[in-house]
């Protein structure tokens, strides 16, 4: 078929350049406080909605918005009191270790580890136990190391509390002082 008229030359336009590969995306120094606050959650099936109203009762309550790794922390707080599994008490316990580690609070993340010490030693008490020993981890620091081995009765170590060591210098998410020393039971 031919075409009525002229045809028109039609005049190249200038392309555009092709993009040029974007340089790479720096690794992110800061995390995104919502993201880890709900990944947080989401390990005991709590979601945003559940942050979104405690947000906003903290708001209410004291007439500005905190972070929301600071709701993600009272929603844990709340449900570790509401629920009476033991095992699920201290995952939501570790879940606020982890979460206060990411945000720099070293001196909360220490109170709780403390927190969990303890309840790991009463459940071994309650289970009969008499002693306990120290496991430190494989990449531990040398203040935490000293510690590998040592055993102590229950009540000693109740009354001492040598883990979570004070001077641990193990750093995770840029927190120094993060001790992962565990308690075992012994016979």
């Amino acid at each position: 078929m031919k075409p009525k008229g002229q045809v028109k030359k039609v005049e190249e336009k200038e392309r555009p350049a092709k993009p040029q590969a974007k340089a790479p995306l720096k690794k992110k120094t800061q995390f995104d406080q919502r993201e880890e606050s709900l990944r947080t959650l989401a390990q005991f099936y709590l979601g945003e909605m559940d942050l979104k109203m405690r947000m906003r009762q903290m708001t209410i309550a004291s007439g500005k918005e905190p972070p929301e790794w600071m709701a993600a922390l009272e929603i844990l707080k709340d449900s570790i009191i509401k629920t009476e599994h033991p095992d699920l008490k201290l995952k939501m316990y570790q879940g606020m270790v982890d979460l206060l580690a990411k945000v720099g609070q070293k001196e909360d993340l220490f109170i709780i580890q403390q927190v969990i010490a303890r309840y790991n030693l009463k459940s071994f008490k309650d289970m009969g136990f008499e002693r306990v020993e120290v496991e430190v981890a494989k990449d531990a620091c040398p203040v935490c190391r000293k510690m590998a081995g040592k055993r102590f009765r229950i009540e000693e170590a109740m009354e001492s509390m040598p883990i979570p060591c004070h001077d641990c210098s193990t750093e995770v998410d840029e927190v120094k002082g993060y001790c992962r020393c565990r308690y075992f039971a012994v016979f």
